[in-house]
């Protein structure tokens, strides 16, 4: 059970990096007083979260109502999260304009498509499929939460680690996306039969 929590919580950090939201955030609430930024920071975790809980509840009744096997879902989550590995690999950082500090604006584009995003939709659906809706849900909201964390210290973690720091560490949660990617769909082949453990 704790080996489970430890392999969704991990795989979901490594996909969802709330260090590559850290730029983004700072160029929308960097000189923002601290109250301003602690709210951004929740609305975006909560924005976030709430996003992850409807599709990991939801997720596989609108596949079934698709008719898009789990399996079809793996690979195609598989080459996603794969494409998004590489601009990580990269040490690409998303960038987005300057805006007013309000902290409604931070939905979009922290909340989602940064923390909330196409690859942790995917993961979230499957874990929530292969491991039950109350481990993977456990395991978002403790991400979230760590989320608000690194967006409200944002300032203090980016004036620490510098923006080479944000690339390397980047770099290697590519790395680590690239690789959960290739299991998605070596999982699926494995249900196909085409592969054999």
């Amino acid at each position: 059970m704790v080996a489970d929590f430890l392999i969704v919580f991990i795989s979901l950090f490594v996909i969802i990096d709330p260090l590559v939201s850290i730029p983004v955030f700072m160029s929308l609430f960097g000189r923002s007083e601290r109250r301003k930024q602690r709210r951004a920071a929740l609305d975006a975790a909560v924005a976030a979260l709430l996003i992850l809980v409807v599709f990991s509840l939801f997720g596989s009744a609108i596949l079934g109502w698709m008719s898009i096997s789990i399996s079809a879902f793996m690979i195609a989550g598989g080459i996603l999260l794969l494409y998004l590995s590489f601009d990580f690999i990269r040490g690409e950082i998303p960038k987005t304009r300057t805006i007013e500090d309000d902290p409604a604006e931070v939905i979009v584009p922290v909340a989602t498509p940064l923390l909330a995003g196409p690859g942790a939709i995917t993961t979230s659906i499957y874990f929530t499929h292969v491991y039950g809706a109350g481990l993977t849900l456990s395991a978002i909201a403790l991400v979230m939460a760590a989320c608000f964390v690194f967006l409200y210290f944002s300032n203090r973690i980016s004036r620490t680690i510098g923006n080479n720091g944000l690339k390397i560490i980047t770099r290697i949660m590519g790395m680590l996306t690239a690789a959960i990617a290739i299991g998605l769909i070596e999982k699926a082949l494995v249900l196909w039969g085409v592969l054999a453990i």
